[in-house]
């Protein structure tokens, strides 16, 4: 019974180390995908890639008359012409300055500063301004299209309700 016994002790021994070695094995190869998982998960494509920032519209800028449609149809600008902008403030103040050709020569025909309003949710630009000739003066810029480049509104200058100038500004 002792070689029974001693035989019995050895196969249990074996059967030990053996699933010892087999639980290390499985360890190891835990192990392994674990670490795997992790480097694979935490790299991307390359971190040294700058981060894409999307510009926001501002008002806030010079905006030089690009295009104009004054009752639906377009008129022809100038390279004086396009010298005109308007230029919104950060403190809420605007100048705006307008030119035409008096026989050769470029000339300022409007020269307007003032405060401003800009309502996001009506999309109206409310400028107020002293006109040398004419006192104070209220005008509504409607239908308000900002983008990044691009400042576009329609203007109904008679207060008929109807807007008859359609403007398109650049920076």
């Amino acid at each position: 019974m002792l070689t029974v016994g001693k035989a019995e002790t050895a196969t249990k021994n074996k059967l030990k180390v053996g699933n010892l070695n087999y639980l290390k094995m499985n360890i190891k190869k835990i192990f392994f995908l674990f670490l795997t998982t992790i480097i694979l998960f935490s790299c991307n494509k390359n971190d040294d890639e700058p981060t894409a920032i999307t510009e926001q519209p501002n008002l806030v800028n010079k905006w030089y008359i690009d295009k104009w449609t004054y009752n639906g149809t377009n008129q022809t600008l100038t390279s004086c012409d396009k010298q005109g902008y308007i230029q919104f403030n950060s403190n809420g103040t605007f100048e705006r300055k307008d030119y035409y050709w008096n026989g050769t020569t470029c000339t300022l025909e409007g020269n307007d500063n003032g405060t401003y309003n800009y309502n996001t949710t009506t999309n109206k630009i409310t400028i107020n301004f002293i006109d040398t000739n004419n006192g104070p003066q209220t005008e509504i810029f409607n239908n308000v299209n900002l983008s990044t480049t691009v400042l576009k509104y329609s203007w109904d200058e008679d207060g008929n309700g109807i807007d008859e100038h359609n403007l398109e500004f650049k920076k």
